[in-house]
């Protein structure tokens, strides 16, 4: 037998939604290349995920190799 997961409380919920909107605060204070940085990161990531999956991206689809 399969049991449904259990509901999640409203406390839960509540401490969920403060917290994200104390990391959208965060992102928000942070500077214009700070931001950049971590776009050009998270893009590396991103290729380096598709490339081990044998993804081919186009030339213009690939991270730029630059610094902010």
């Amino acid at each position: 037998m399969t049991e449904t997961p259990a509901r999640s409380s409203n406390e839960l919920r509540a401490r969920l939604h403060e917290g994200k909107g104390k990391l959208h605060a965060a992102q928000r204070a942070l500077s214009l290349p700070e931001k950049v940085r971590q776009l050009l990161e998270l893009q590396k990531i991103t290729y380096e995920i598709l490339r081990s999956r044998g993804v081919e991206l186009r030339p213009w689809e690939k991270p730029w190799d630059v610094e902010p």
